[in-house]
């Protein structure tokens, strides 16, 4: 049974037609102990389903320690959200992912699922929405920036 109802589908695929760069959705699971790994798995399967330009990479969290680290995933389900690039090297087309960072734990549903549909579009776009004198500030930052929010169904 589909999570996502038909009208919300065809809206999306709508949306989705305004996609500027490839987008990939690099999900992390686990076999054992993941309550909501199927679930998570499944809608991103659905969303990814309505526009050519998002995938769904998938890695298990046990066995792919590489990129565990490289995306420096803590728990599952987790997902990585990354515009996929084309650089043309010596008449060739090379494709290499861009990482904002922007990670979601747990399942994209309810707000959160408007928060993915967004995200999903900023990272295609690579521009943040924040505005100039906003961009002027995080410039001026010396040390990382670890920023995490928080969000509950009730």
């Amino acid at each position: 049974m589909a999570l996502l109802k038909d009208n919300d589908s065809e809206q999306l695929s709508r949306e989705f037609a305004r996609l500027q760069n490839p987008v990939k959705l690099v999900l992390f699971t686990s076999a054992e102990g993941c309550e909501y790994c199927g679930l998570t798995e499944q809608l991103l399967g659905e969303v990814a389903g309505l526009s050519d330009k998002i995938t769904v990479q998938g890695h298990d969290f046990e066995r792919d320690r590489d990129q565990v680290a490289q995306y420096r995933i803590a728990r599952v389900p987790a997902l990585a959200i990354v515009r996929v690039e084309n650089q043309v090297i010596q008449g060739v087309d090379h494709a290499h992912d861009r990482d904002y960072g922007i990670r979601f734990y747990g399942v994209p549903a309810g707000y959160e699922f408007a928060a993915l549909i967004s995200d999903i579009f900023d990272v295609s776009r690579g521009e943040s929405g924040l505005n100039e004198q906003s961009k002027q500030m995080l410039a001026q930052l010396k040390e990382p920036l670890h920023l995490q929010v928080f969000s509950t169904p009730t």
